[in-house]
């Protein structure tokens, strides 16, 4: 059976204020009661002891005195048995010879009520006691008090109710605030529940903290950072599957588009030998070179996953760029792109994989081409022709950088903050994995790939860390005049 929580908290706490309530009023309407009786009794027997040591005659007259102060009916009886005088409305005072007589009271004796008797038309709490008159005579009679038991009752209820009532006020005062503090404690939770639902239901944003600083806030802070981390984690297997996938459904493709170029590239190199015997084409060189790199990026792609074991060496990255321009020059033209790279004196060499830094450039050299390639009309001052620029540049800490500038619009606002995971593109032809695998061979090589958006230009940084022990343009200059 369900237990709520809200109930674990409010009903032992109403149970344990409730016996203790009822305890304590209980007790005090028992005290009160009590009380109410010891006083009328002492008032009664005050009366008695008054009566018994006074003087004059006790005559209806005195008793109805007595019955003003006290609230009791009197009947007294002579020693012979005969009713002297009475306050009572009855007609039939037969009970003064039945009833129970107390002996003569002393100054330590108490005078208590008896039991209920019924005279004339009501009950009365019945008691009599003997008085030893200090007159003349001398002689002893029987008083007998009749105390009304609805004036008893009366006087009972106004001593007991009060406090029965204070205690009930108190309950539902326990009852109010008990229900309040557990309200308070359980509504966070129901509000935390729901959001673990939700992030249950795949929906792993951040839980909303309540304001008060408690267990329920610390509990809550745990279940946000619980989300993140499977927010995090559903990325990675997202991203793994992906991969996966990708792996397997391109590897037979690449396979058999593998086995094409290379029967491409034999009956190109067999053309080449033929013409070059007649006259020299480059176009056949570069074709040659396309289909060279085409094997490449398939032997690559069929090695997706699997650990390298191609050894690294000197990459001189002016070589590179120098190299890798040819193969994207006749497609630059074609959009009307112009690349500006200027040759730089320096030398700047790191240690890494010639051909992943070469897939690398041609990624972020084919991105710059196509998107200036979109704006070449764009009539602004700042650009008047696309065009794309690369330039190297050497940090004073020793980090290489290499930048590659084009005059496009840059990415579309929807992609700009995944634009290095895997399938993310703007483009209607684009599988968004070039920057994504461009991004992790940069990181192999212990360097990362930046972009900025600054005066309409797109601006992509390749940072690589410097070979070690490799010499700059100034540093081999001062060798050369050394060993002369």
């Amino acid at each position: 059976m369900r237990w709520p929580l809200r109930n674990q908290i409010m009903l032992p706490m109403i149970g344990v204020m409730l016996a203790a309530l009822v305890g304590v009023s209980a007790l005090n309407a028992y005290l009160s009661g009590r009380k109410v009786k010891q006083q009328i009794e002492h008032q009664l027997q005050e009366v008695t002891a008054t009566l018994s040591e006074s003087t004059f005659p006790l005559t209806e007259a005195v008793l109805r005195q007595m019955r003003g102060l006290t609230g009791a009916e009197f009947v007294l009886v002579g020693d012979s048995g005969q009713v002297m005088a009475w306050t009572v409305d009855a007609d039939d005072l037969s009970f003064v010879n039945s009833a129970p007589v107390q002996t003569q009271l002393q100054q330590t004796e108490e005078l208590t009520l008896g039991k209920p008797i019924y005279v004339g038309d009501q009950w009365y709490f019945h008691t009599a006691a003997e008085l030893q008159r200090h007159n003349a005579l001398e002689q002893t009679v029987r008083l007998h008090i009749l105390f009304p038991e609805q004036r008893y009752r009366e006087v009972w209820r106004q001593a007991v109710y009060p406090p029965l009532l204070i205690g009930a006020g108190a309950l539902f005062v326990v009852v109010l605030v008990a229900a309040f503090v557990a309200s308070r404690i359980v509504r966070p939770m129901l509000r935390l529940q729901a959001e673990v639902g939700r992030i249950a239901e795949g929906d792993f944003r951040g839980v909303e903290l309540p304001h008060r600083d408690d267990e329920v806030r610390d509990l809550s802070e745990s279940v946000s950072r619980m989300a993140k981390l499977l927010s995090r984690y559903e990325d990675e297997v997202r991203h793994n599957e992906r991969l996966h996938t990708l792996n397997q459904l391109g590897s037979g493709i690449a396979h058999q588009m593998r086995n094409s170029a290379t029967g491409c590239r034999l009956a190109i190199e067999l053309h080449q030998r033929e013409c070059r015997a007649e006259n020299g084409c480059d176009c056949l060189e570069v074709a040659n070179r396309q289909i060279t790199l085409m094997e490449k990026q398939l032997k690559r792609f069929l090695s997706l996953g699997k650990p390298s074991t191609k050894p690294t060496g000197a990459v001189d990255l002016t070589k590179l760029i120098e190299n890798t321009l040819p193969l994207l020059q006749p497609y630059a033209r074609h959009v009307g792109v112009s690349l500006e790279w200027s040759s730089a004196t320096e030398q700047f060499t790191i240690d890494g994989d010639a051909d992943a830094l070469e897939q690398v450039l041609l990624n972020l050299l084919l991105n710059a081409i196509e998107a200036a390639s979109q704006c070449g009309g764009d009539t602004s001052p700042q650009i008047r022709q696309a065009r794309v620029t690369i330039q190297l540049d050497r940090h004073e800490h020793g980090r290489i950088f290499l930048e590659v500038e084009d005059t496009g619009a840059g990415p579309s606002c929807s992609v700009r903050q995944k634009l290095f995971e895997p399938f993310i593109t703007d483009k209607s032809d684009g599988t968004g994995l070039g920057l994504s695998v461009a991004q992790e061979i940069a990181e192999q090589h212990g360097g990362e790939i930046r972009w900025r958006r600054r005066d309409n230009t797109t601006r992509f940084t390749l940072e690589l860390p410097h070979q070690k022990g490799a010499l700059t343009s100034l540093e081999t200059e001062c060798v050369e005049i050394a060993r002369s």
